[in-house]
């Protein structure tokens, strides 16, 4: 019964879905979760819902990885305005159901307009734009990075950006010098580091009592065909020296220590970065430019994202 409510309940927030055929599927493997226990999820205050309970989406491609199951516990970050964390509340997930957007949904903007997860949650209306994070966890703490990270990793982060300029400017291809000069600042930016000295880096609390930094980038390689710009998370250790890097850019809101282990875990907008006993891991992020660009198609009469 509780499923079929909340496809109705999903259904009726979107109209256009009904007609656009877009997939709610029962739950196809109950009781499993995410063994890794980072994946996360986001929530989008929808005004039409009644009652006014908050709904997380969580991408996952291969739907192998839902972030938990009903009567897990979760934690919901609050961001008021849209944009600055304000507040954190703990949940529980009541309902789970597998998403397949239609193909006509696949140029929409929205978390919703990808595989993944629908969750249900036991927890009032939510501010404008939440994230949703397994397992219980205070607000972030911003601790300091040590001393000689962001030195020490400048050298590894400059080859891995030279190697994302070598290929954007081999697909970009500019005609003159003039062209190329104006590609190049354009990507590197006045201070020559793309980016890199303003990127916010965060200290973390890592096994054995060392101290790592992580942050996260977002180049200006601006792909003409649609294709997304290059990202990348890093960890790196007290002397600056990668240890981790992953693919996706996220918002880092700082670290917690769920379970009081003296390791942290990283809160990020897509999940948790954590120490796993051999590795630091994260989930998949979710890249959203060519749905922004419209490269595939329209979205669906009415839509707005």
């Amino acid at each position: 019964m509780r499923s079929t409510r909340t496809l109705a309940f999903l259904l009726a927030l979107f109209p256009a879905a009904a007609s656009a055929q877009a997939r709610y599927m029962p739950d196809p493997m109950p009781g499993e979760r995410d063994g890794s226990l980072v994946a996360g999820g986001q929530v989008k205050q929808l005004p039409a819902a009644s009652p006014r309970r908050p709904m997380a989406s969580q991408f996952d491609a291969q739907g192998t990885m839902p972030m938990g199951v009903p009567g897990d516990t979760v934690t919901i970050f609050y961001f008021a305005d849209g944009a600055n964390l304000s507040r954190s509340r703990h949940a529980r997930i009541t309902s789970r159901q597998r998403f397949l957007p239609p193909n006509s949904w696949t140029g929409a903007c929205d978390n919703l307009a990808h595989p993944g997860w629908i969750f249900g949650l036991d927890a009032p209306a939510t501010s404008n734009f939440a994230v949703v994070v397994p397992g219980r966890h205070a607000m972030p703490t911003r601790r300091p990075i040590p001393p000689l990270a962001r030195v020490g990793a400048k050298d590894d982060f400059m080859r891995w950006a030279d190697s994302v300029w070598t290929r954007y400017e081999g697909i970009v291809k500019p005609a003159t010098e003039r062209a190329r000069s104006s590609l190049w600042y354009s990507f590197y930016g006045q201070t020559r580091d793309a980016g890199y000295d303003k990127a916010k880096m965060f200290g973390v609390r890592g096994p054995n009592g060392h101290n790592y930094a992580v942050f996260s980038v977002w180049m200006h390689d601006d792909q003409r065909d649609g294709s997304p710009n290059s990202t990348a998370t890093w960890v790196v250790d007290g002397w600056g020296n990668p240890v981790y890097r992953a693919n996706g850019n996220v918002d880092i809101y700082g670290t917690s220590d769920s379970d009081g282990d003296g390791i942290d875990e990283v809160i990020t907008s897509n999940g948790l970065i954590r120490w796993n006993g051999t590795a630091w891991t994260m989930p998949a992020v979710y890249v959203e430019e060519p749905c922004m660009l419209r490269r595939v198609t329209s979205p669906p009469p009415g839509w707005r994202p």
